[in-house]
């Protein structure tokens, strides 16, 4: 992505990019009814509609003719006031690519209910990955954490990087930007650490600048990974990764909350993934950690769980699976084999939120 201008060119103003972000987004929608219609065909010859065990890469809201990344990376560098969370894709036939989750932005992350994107940053490691893949719709494969004086000196050892700014910067006593400029690690820590109102842009701006150097990182580096090895290759692999922001919308006037269908029509066109089913999920046994646990099971198989809560009373002995509609039978199948057991129904009263309504009864051991 291009955000700012390049050697030599004017600063769009406030308007251009504001109509800029508008055909972009027309873009995607025409490209998502594109694909719902060629799916619909599809299902209709096959005789059968598919849920979320049946999903391909031609399902809403994934780009036509893409294929999935091999390798999905929840990426944290922490040590900043704002959050600095990402999640970076690379592998197979796709090209790289990575999708900014800005600060403060208000997330549902499975066991813990409504977060702020600072807080699922500070949340453990695999925890941060569960609150990173439901608020994206799509399963991390891995996580990696780095301090962000650790991030920069990554950077001096890469001899630097070229970050495109968006405007001109006052950075360390000298003013850096608009277009491409050399940045040191430690002038990455100040721009970065700055409590600033385009910390989105800046985050983004930096990561796409440090895939693209391609920093040797080794594992010690990192101060938290389920696979260091793993995940300092994808970030290693990432040249040429178009990064973007996800899009937002604020609700009560302060509330600032993931922009639907947007976000998951460009999860889609990044990273090649089918747009996520819709659980909402109720702990029908009180036990604290059964959100969490739910949600290693159903994220990956396609599900992102649109609320987490307590069910109105904990004595549930069986999980029941609820298809919201007999469009739904199959999606809620499959949320019964991701998670082991429960019984499925159907009900033909739409819930207005979910696909499928999950209560966790004590068969589910997690």
């Amino acid at each position: 992505m291009s955000l700012g201008p390049g050697d030599g060119r004017i600063q769009p103003s406030r308007t251009d990019r504001a109509e800029a972000s508008v055909r972009r987004r027309r873009m995607y929608a025409i490209g998502a009814v594109l694909v719902i219609v060629v799916a619909g065909v599809a299902a209709t010859r096959l005789g059968g509609g598919g849920g979320a065990a049946a999903a391909s890469p031609s399902a809403p809201g994934s780009s036509p003719g893409a294929s999935p990344p091999n390798q999905l990376l929840a990426f944290s560098v922490t040590g900043a006031p704002k959050a600095l969370l990402a999640v970076v894709g690379t592998g197979g036939t796709s090209p790289a690519a990575g999708l900014v989750l800005p600060p403060g932005m208000t997330v549902t992350v499975p066991g813990q209910g409504e977060t702020v994107t600072e807080d699922v940053q500070a949340l453990p490691g695999d925890s941060m990955r569960i609150g990173v893949s439901n608020a994206v719709g799509t399963w991390a494969d891995h996580y990696a954490v780095m301090d962000l004086h650790g991030f920069g000196e990554a950077i001096d050892a890469a001899g630097g990087l070229m970050v495109n700014l968006a405007a001109a910067y006052p950075v360390g006593g000298t003013v850096l930007g608009p277009g491409k400029t050399h940045m040191t690690g430690s002038e990455v820590v100040t721009f970065l650490y700055e409590k600033a109102d385009d910390t989105d842009l800046r985050w983004a701006s930096v990561l796409e600048a440090f895939l693209e150097a391609a920093p040797a990182i080794s594992p010690d580096e990192l101060s938290d990974a389920d696979d260091a090895a793993a995940a300092t290759e994808i970030l290693q692999s990432g040249r040429g990764a178009d990064v973007q922001v996800a899009p937002t919308t604020v609700v009560g006037g302060t509330a600032i909350v993931p922009k639907q269908p947007d976000l998951e029509q460009l999860v889609g066109h990044l990273f090649g993934t089918p747009a996520p089913v819709k659980a909402l999920v109720e702990n029908g046994t009180g036990s604290p950690s059964v959100g969490e646990a739910v949600a290693k099971d159903l994220i990956p198989a396609g599900f992102r769980i649109v609320l987490s809560q307590n069910a109105p009373s904990f004595d549930h002995a069986t999980t029941t699976i609820t298809a919201n509609g007999t469009d739904h039978v199959d999606d809620a199948n499959a949320a019964r084999k991701a998670l082991g057991v429960g019984v499925v129904q159907v009900t033909q009263v739409p819930s207005g939120l979910a696909d499928v309504t999950i209560v966790v009864g004590r068969d589910f051991e997690g």
